[in-house]
């Protein structure tokens, strides 16, 4: 079984220092004059700028805590959507670095390796860079080294632990079946990724290889990916419910392809956690209220904190108190937790009511916090 950390009482600690730093908010520390000039942060993100779409709300949410965060720490901070489109991506950034005033800093993540490029230009124009929420690997890995060596201006970044998600997930997925009365040679798993090239992806898809290994009597398909796609993925698990009816585990790297999924199970006449147990990763508004009516069974979240955590380093970065650790300037943090029938109505409270933005982000910044020595957010 999973360590608790991953469960209720996780959570509901994680909120009850949502609802501490938010009662703290007017009486926390005052702002110095010394931080008085703004930095100047333009954030490129790779989704895009409505809820409404098939790939679904995560980035925008992402955007909506780093906006609190560039408000309490007194950020410039512009937002650029790529639509879910890598060339697009790197246009932004051309004409953004072609601009005469040119930002203090950049925040890109490397969807489908859009961000080494972008990287490498900005290293050309003295624009310093932070990657988020997606790392570098293999030849492109090799090819950036790490931050600070190759390219001088690339400070540095904030991951989480995507392969700890996907592990996660298609654990707690097999023991939920299990928990309902399934063997596991009864068990029949589906697994749906993202894209061929982003790293999240490949690390969700590791995690749930190594929970693979745990399981020797579990028959487990091919991954298929669906771009993050809901369509997509109500398409293929269509295809395959119709060859293989029998399929009764669906892991998704993303919410909008495990509602894509349940849906398609639903059609089939698949009672959701009775005949089939879907899952996915984001604590999208829509699966967390599919969780609430109890047809999807889980979604592992929490990572939309990293904009604005990593718009904290950045603030500390620029003011003198450097984010690196022992392991080097990229920070890998676990971020994830499960939603599940236990928690999910105060998750879903904690969304309508935009409790996520109450948060005061100076908390996290060793600036106004001197005696802070590791980055420890609340959601661990």
């Amino acid at each position: 079984m999973l360590n608790r950390p991953f469960y209720f009482s996780k959570l509901i600690l994680f909120l009850f220092i949502i609802a501490v730093l938010s009662l703290s908010a007017a009486n926390s520390h005052a702002k110095s004059s010394s931080h008085a000039k703004k930095i100047s942060v333009v954030f490129i993100n790779p989704g895009m700028q409505n809820s409404d779409n098939p790939t679904g709300g995560f980035w925008r949410r992402v955007s909506v805590v780093m906006e609190k965060a560039a408000s309490d720490l007194n950020i410039d901070l512009e937002v650029l959507y790529a639509k879910r489109n890598h060339f697009l991506m790197n246009r932004i950034a051309e004409h953004v670095l072609n601009r005469k005033k040119l930002p203090d800093y950049m925040m890109v993540v490397n969807e489908k390796l859009a961000a080494g490029r972008i990287i490498q230009l900005a290293d050309s124009k003295g624009v310093k860079t932070f990657s988020l929420l997606v790392g570098f690997y293999g030849k492109q890995g090799r090819e950036m080294g790490q931050p600070r060596v190759k390219y001088k201006n690339w400070i540095g970044g904030l991951i989480p632990d995507n392969k700890r998600a996907g592990y996660v997930l298609a654990k707690s997925l097999i023991e939920l079946a299990k928990s309902k009365g399934y063997s596991e040679k009864n068990i029949k798993f589906l697994p749906i990724g993202g894209d061929f090239a982003t790293k999240a992806n490949l690390d969700r898809i590791r995690g749930l290889d190594e929970a693979k290994n745990e399981y020797s009597g579990i028959t487990f398909f091919p991954e298929r990916h669906c771009l993050w796609r809901r369509d997509e993925a109500f398409e293929v698990t269509s295809k395959f419910l119709n060859r293989d009816p029998s399929i009764n585990v669906i892991w998704a790297a993303n919410d909008p392809m495990a509602l894509g999924a349940l849906e398609a199970a639903q059609r089939k006449g698949l009672a959701p956690g009775k005949d089939i147990f879907v899952g996915g990763i984001n604590w999208d508004t829509p699966a967390l209220e599919a969780i609430n009516k109890g047809t999807l069974d889980l979604s592992v979240g929490g990572h939309f904190m990293a904009g604005g955590l990593g718009l904290a380093m950045i603030f500390d970065y620029h003011h003198g108190y450097d984010f690196a650790g022992p392991d080097g300037p990229v920070v890998t943090e676990k971020f994830f937790a499960i939603a599940d029938k236990k928690n999910v109505k105060d998750l879903i409270k904690q969304s309508n009511s935009n409790n996520w933005g109450s948060i005061d982000f100076r908390k996290f910044s060793k600036v106004y916090n001197k005696s802070l020595k590791n980055y420890n957010y609340p959601i661990n």
